[in-house]
C-alpha cells in the first residue's frame, strides 16, 4: 500500500477543510495517509512517504500562508529524489485575480527543486473570501486525490 503525507497550512480553516477532502480521496484510493498541519512537521518527515502533497494558501501579493514559509525555507535543504508530489490550495480569483494560488505554484517549484516528481495537475480552488469552501470545492478535490491515488 502506498503512503502519502498531506501538510497544509491554514489560517481561515479553508486549507484545513480541503487537506480533509485531499484525505478522504486518498483513503477511498486505498492509500496510507497522514495529514498534518505544517507546524506540527518537520521536513525530515517526508522523506518516510511514497507521496508529498502540500496545501496553501496565497495571501498578499501571493505569499505562502504565514506558517508555511518557515517550513518552505527548510524544504530548500531536503533531497526528495524518488518521491511523488502533488500541490493544491484555496484561492480568491475575483478578489486577487493576479495572484490566484500562486503559493500552490511556489510549493511545486520548490518540490520540483528538491527533486520530486509532480504526479497531479496542481489544483487550486476558487474560495470567496469568509465565505469558506462549499461542496462542490471538496467534491472537486475528493476527486483529484482519489485520481492521485490511484497514480500511485
Amino acid at each position: 500500500m502506498a503512503t502519502a503525507i498531506v501538510v497544509f497550512g491554514s489560517t481561515t480553516g479553508n486549507t484545513e477543510t480541503l487537506a480533509g477532502s485531499v484525505e478522504e480521496g486518498l483513503k477511498e484510493g486505498l492509500v496510507d495517509v497522514t495529514v498534518k498541519n505544517v507546524t506540527q512537521t518537520g521536513v525530515e518527515e517526508l522523506s518516510s512517504y511514497d507521496c508529498i502533497i502540500l496545501g496553501s494558501s496565497t495571501w498578499g501579493l501571493g505569499e505562502l500562508q504565514d506558517d508555511f514559509v518557515p517550513f518552505h525555507e527548510k524544504l530548500a535543504k531536503v533531497t526528495l529524489h524518488g518521491k511523488k508530489a502533488a500541490v493544491f490550495g484555496p484561492g480568491d480569483e475575483e478578489s486577487f485575480p493576479d495572484n490566484f494560488c500562486t503559493a500552490v505554484d511556489t510549493l511545486a517549484e520548490r518540490l520540483t527543486k528538491c527533486g520530486a516528481a509532480i504526479v497531479a495537475p496542481k489544483l487550486k480552488i476558487q474560495t470567496d473570501i469568509g465565505s469558506g469552501v462549499d461542496d462542490a470545492a471538496e467534491e472537486e478535490v475528493k476527486a483529484w486525490a482519489l485520481a492521485l491515488a490511484k497514480s500511485l
